[in-house]
């Protein structure tokens, strides 16, 4: 909501931080991108489709694209932006959806959602961080925009039902909460563009992914 806040983090920190390294003879710089900058664009989700955000977050994501992607060309800056969907696992604040579930889930509390009838990318922890470290070493990824997911969506009804079994509990109240006007029911990106340039590919499905998360989550609140 707090636009200033958004177009500094986003757009305004990324400027500044090649202002800083521009001069520095890097070999590889790498932009965490967002599912957010393709907006109403049709799913599979492609680097190549227009993008068209709704919300500020994609808005600045995808002005930062535009201006390291602008400088790569002028400028050679070795950049890749790796456009990252909903990454999940242990540590993450409890501000996101997944925390939020298992955390209800766990301390027998009242969880308040949409009616879940979303279909979303989830990416396990791992797979993200295995991404940027291949963007860092590969060559051929340097300009270059790429998509890192799952290559599909998962509902969030599953999800919740799968830590309800696991945990023997889950007092979801549908409804409570209302989609946003600017979001989609089925967010998933193509990700072929990953597994040519990168050699990269999700490891852990999403059920393996929860079941670690869960037992994280487990251990820190219980």
């Amino acid at each position: 909501k707090d636009k200033k806040e958004i177009e500094d983090t986003h757009y305004k920190g990324s400027k500044n931080l090649y202002d800083y390294f521009k001069e520095k003879n890097l070999r590889s710089f790498v932009q965490i991108g967002s599912s957010s900058e393709y907006g109403n664009t049709r799913v599979p989700h492609s680097e190549g489709s227009e993008c068209k955000p709704k919300g500020l977050y994609g808005k600045f994501k995808l002005k930062a694209t535009k201006f390291f992607m602008h400088r790569f060309k002028n400028k050679k800056f070795p950049v890749t932006v790796l456009r990252f969907y909903q990454v999940y696992g242990p540590h993450q604040d409890f501000n996101r959806f997944i925390p939020q579930l298992i955390k209800s889930s766990l301390l027998r509390k009242k969880f308040e959602t949409t009616l879940g009838k979303q279909f979303r990318d989830f990416l396990f922890i791992d797979d993200a961080v295995n991404a940027i470290i291949k963007a860092c070493v590969k060559k051929e990824s340097k300009g270059q925009i790429i998509n890192i997911g799952q290559g599909k969506g998962t509902q969030l009804r599953k999800i919740m039902l799968y830590i309800k079994k696991k945990n023997k509990f889950l007092k979801p109240v549908f409804g409570k909460i209302k989609i946003r006007a600017d979001e989609k029911i089925l967010v998933y990106p193509s990700i072929s563009k990953a597994k040519k340039i990168l050699n990269w590919s999700p490891k852990t499905s999403i059920i393996k992914g929860l079941e670690i998360t869960n037992r994280y989550y487990k251990k820190k609140l219980v």
